[in-house]
């Protein structure tokens, strides 16, 4: 691992108040982000961390309608290799500092190597924004591990919420910010630049902390979204919001949660799915990580559970069963921005459960994930591993299932984390229809999850759950022999 400012000084001046990242990490390609705070080009320097080779170049403009972030995409990268890169901006004949990151491309599908993953989400909820002389700390132990890559799994802005200097919590005291959250009524949600700045407030003023931005240099990220990237357990083709159906201007507040979710991330447009979120990447040949998007395709929470509706869509269902089917990597690691097994979803008597799991008189998305399970256990897919955070608290639970009706089980786990910063939760329940086993569960901290897996001949999967300041919670240490 080679520091971030060895290369090239890693301090971050105002003018780069949001840092740098790098992210949609592959075998040859990676793409670099940062924001100035005007119209200016976006210059980004690279080379290898080692050895002599050339420093290459690119450069492109920022745009007032992205709120002046910008990226690039790095192509015909060497696998399996560290770069070292620093992003600047040239305006107006003046060039900004540097600010410098690092990252290291997958290895080839047919190289064992290990590979280390962090996730977790829940930043900024409930008024547990930035702290006063504390920050974002939980990201300073997480840096440290020098994982491969951290998978944002949702939630990292709580558009809903605003933060105010007093936080929830008694002697809680935030660093104030501006914005309200996107439900309050003083926002106009016909007013489209109003709502914008809404979403691209809350993302600024996540991306400022410090070790945020520390952490963003020195690790690259995959990212998804879950409901507060946008509003409370939404659902992006609904006609209006349940718990404000009289509001005009629903489809304005999930376009510009969406843009600015793309705006304010170093990810990759799909060119024929501009909108798409879900995708895949290859981490050699024990590990491929698969990103669901539970929120552009699904039915009304509060529908009946019928074989007709859905959270993913038909097109994002098919593609899941047939990616998981096909993979030849060891590890299948599907993050999905709900969870499996537990109920979630504020006022889910009235509006419905949000996640799979639905209960006695709540209706859930159970059917559609059955018929998942039910392909994977038809197909024999082994060692597929669910990632997760949502409900605030942190878990570990495996299943077993006749899902087809063969007589052969299917065995799988479920990994869940967070948060990172809001309201903890107390621990989470599982509803039994999936064949549950709860191996771990613990709730009332700031966490997130590591994921480790080994290159040699067993390739073992190690995971465990880690406090805000790094330490590995007991009983939270998991080891897993692939079938």
């Amino acid at each position: 691992m080679v520091a971030v400012g060895v290369f090239w000084s890693s301090a971050v001046v105002a003018e780069l108040a949001q840092g740098v990242s790098a992210g949609e990490v592959t075998e040859s390609s990676a793409v670099i982000w940062s924001r100035y705070h005007r119209a200016a080009t976006m210059i980004v320097a690279y080379t290898p961390a080692t050895g002599v080779a050339e420093l290459q170049e690119v450069r492109v403009r920022n745009s007032a309608d992205d709120d002046f972030t910008a990226q690039v995409t790095l192509t015909n990268l060497e696998p399996d290799t560290r770069y070292r890169y620093a992003v600047s901006f040239r305006s107006g004949g003046k060039r900004s500092k540097r600010v410098a990151g690092t990252f290291r491309t997958a290895p080839a599908a047919t190289v064992a190597r290990d590979v280390t993953l962090l996730f977790s989400g829940d930043l900024a909820g409930q008024r547990y924004c930035r702290r006063q002389g504390v920050g974002y700390r939980i990201f300073e132990p997480m840096a440290r591990l020098q994982a491969d890559f951290f998978v944002a799994n949702g939630d990292m802005i709580y558009a809903d919420n605003d933060c105010p200097e007093n936080g929830i919590e008694p002697g809680w005291k935030n660093i104030p910010a501006n914005f309200p959250g996107v439900g309050n009524p003083s926002v106009d949600w016909l007013d489209a630049e109003v709502v914008a700045e809404v979403f691209n407030a809350h993302w600024r003023y996540n991306r400022e902390d410090e070790h945020f931005r520390a952490f963003l240099a020195s690790t690259p990220v995959y990212v998804q979204w879950d409901d507060h990237e946008v509003i409370n357990d939404f659902g992006a083709p609904w006609a209006s919001y349940p718990p404000q159906p009289e509001r005009a201007g629903f489809a304005n507040v999930v376009a510009a949660g969406r843009k600015s979710l793309f705006d304010y991330h170093p990810i990759t447009r799909h060119p024929s799915e501009p909108d798409r979120i879900y995708r895949s990447f290859r981490w050699g040949q024990h590990v491929e990580l698969f990103i669901l998007d539970a929120r552009s395709y699904r039915s009304l929470n509060a529908d009946k559970d019928t074989h007709e509706k859905t959270m993913l869509g038909d097109q994002q269902l098919a593609w899941i069963k047939d990616a998981l089917v096909t993979s030849d990597a060891t590890w299948k690691i599907v993050s999905s921005d709900v969870p499996l097994s537990v109920p979630t979803g504020s006022q889910a008597g009235q509006y419905g459960h949000d996640a799979f799991a639905g209960s006695d008189t709540v209706p859930g998305f159970e059917k559609e994930l059955a018929g998942l399970l039910k392909s994977l256990d038809a197909a024999n897919v082994n060692n597929i591993v669910f990632i997760a955070t949502d409900v605030h608290s942190a878990a570990q639970v495996r299943y077993t299932g006749d899902y087809d009706g063969d007589g052969d089980a299917l065995s799988f786990h479920e990994l869940i984390a967070g948060p990172l910063s809001a309201i903890r939760g107390r621990g989470i329940g599982v509803d039994p229809t999936f064949g549950p086993t709860k191996l771990y569960g613990e709730g009332g901290f700031f966490n997130f999850a590591t994921v480790r897996v080994e290159s040699g001949a067993n390739a073992r999967l190690r995971a465990d759950v880690r406090d805000e300041m790094g330490m590995i919670r007991p009983g939270s240490e998991l080891v897993l022999e692939p079938m």
